[in-house]
């Protein structure tokens, strides 16, 4: 569950401190509050080690994302408790312009093959301000052609009596069906996994369902009044297909055998470990660093790290700019090699640059204005916010990525 923090006067750090008293004054009266979230990405890409073509070839794609976000709070009394209930909702839509996607088919051309993602998420959730104690759950789905995802969760936040200190627990639980056809055939007549044009002869794999379980646990504490801690610690397992049924992967068997051609082939279990550490620092004035260190190991044979550093600059009380740097670097999985590289006599093989040896960077800026408006007011937008991200690869893929937000509170007494 995600959690923003307004930054009042560049003061972040003791809006935490204060925001237990904030809850006190209100549990007099009842308060219904309505966030609304209008959001638009847009997303560009551009490389040449397409998984599709086996390692190489265009990746040059767009992604156009529109989205809407609801939230409401509302306090209220039941008896002598003063509890807290939460309704959010997340529809969405991605448009996705893929020129690599043109060639599971073969097709020489190089026109684009437009795709539709569509997504639904939903939560509840209920908290004690007695007990400083949530617990929520959510239900969502998601579909393309060639996949339905549909996903649960239940998690619950524990503070302590000062709210300096919080412990949060998350299980999630996906079920994914990749099959193709669903937008095409109709939603309950799903085809079989669709193969690459030229290996469309033989049934590559038994499989159609994947399962994966998360569970993801969290602990923050307030160190002092300009320094706060965070540790995420994360398992997940998956089982069923694990591998992409058009992903191209081209052998060689020496240097005078024809190359061959199958299809891409992973184990069908997969166990995944992560660690995030977090430290936000209040530095003083209007300045605000947020840093982050990520570490990640599976079963794949995948280790990778991530440093990040996001610093909040309070301009004047309406105007906060954000710059934001990031580098990653990974070892690749065991099942990894490069276009032709792979022996026809391996039992896993891919050519997905995504499981490779690759370093990547990240720099970006968000700009984010509050909205003045009179207190009188109980509807108003409250925030916009524009933020664009620059991302290259080792491998030579890069991206571009533009958003823009739109806040509007609702509020009744």
């Amino acid at each position: 569950m995600r959690k923003k923090y307004l930054l009042i006067g560049g003061l972040a750090i003791f809006q935490l401190f204060t925001q237990a008293q904030e809850i006190k004054d209100t549990r007099i009266q009842k308060v219904k509050k309505t966030e609304i979230e209008l959001v638009y990405n847009q997303y560009f890409q551009d490389g040449n080690n397409s998984a599709v073509t086996g390692g190489t070839g265009t990746e040059k794609l767009t992604v156009y994302g529109p989205a809407l976000k609801l939230k409401q709070k509302k306090n209220y009394k039941k008896g002598k408790k003063v509890k807290q209930r939460n309704l959010s909702l997340n529809i969405g839509a991605d448009v996705i312009s893929s020129a690599s996607t043109d060639k599971i088919d073969a097709v020489v051309s190089s026109a684009s093959l437009l795709d539709t993602r569509g997504y639904l998420n939903v939560e509840y959730g209920g908290t004690s301000l007695e007990k400083n104690i949530s617990i929520y759950g959510g239900m969502g789905f998601s579909l393309e052609s060639d996949y339905l995802s549909v996903g649960t969760k239940l998690g619950a936040i524990k503070k302590n009596k000062e709210e300096s200190q919080s412990l949060s627990a998350e299980f999630q639980f996906f079920n994914d069906d990749m099959r193709w056809g669903r937008l095409s055939k109709g939603f309950f007549n799903p085809k079989t996994l669709i193969y690459p044009a030229e290996l469309r002869g033989t049934q590559w794999n038994e499989k159609y369902k994947r399962y994966s379980y998360n569970l993801k646990l969290g602990w923050t504490q307030i160190i002092n009044k300009r320094n706060i801690a965070a540790v995420f610690p994360e398992i997940a397992y998956q089982a069923g297909l694990l591998s992409t049924p058009f992903h191209r992967v081209y052998f060689n068997d020496g240097a005078d055998a024809p190359e061959t051609l199958g299809v891409e082939q992973l184990p069908d279990q997969r166990l995944k470990f992560g660690l995030a550490l977090k430290l936000n620092t209040f530095v003083g004035g209007n300045l605000i660093l947020k840093n982050s260190i990520n570490s990640y190991k599976d079963s794949f044979g995948i280790l990778a790290i991530a440093f990040e550093n996001e610093t909040a600059i309070k301009v004047n009380p309406n105007f906060t700019l954000s710059p934001n740097v990031r580098y990653y670097i990974q070892n690749g999985s065991d099942y990894f090699k490069a276009y032709k590289e792979h022996d026809p006599s391996e039992e896993y093989f891919t050519s997905d640059y995504d499981l490779s040896d690759i370093q990547t960077y990240s720099l970006g800026l968000a700009l984010k204005y509050k909205l003045k408006n009179s207190k009188n007011k109980k509807n108003h937008f409250k925030t916009i916010t524009s933020r664009y991200t620059y991302y290259k690869r080792s491998d030579g893929l890069t991206s571009h990525v533009l958003s823009l937000i739109f806040n509007m509170e609702v509020a009744k007494k």
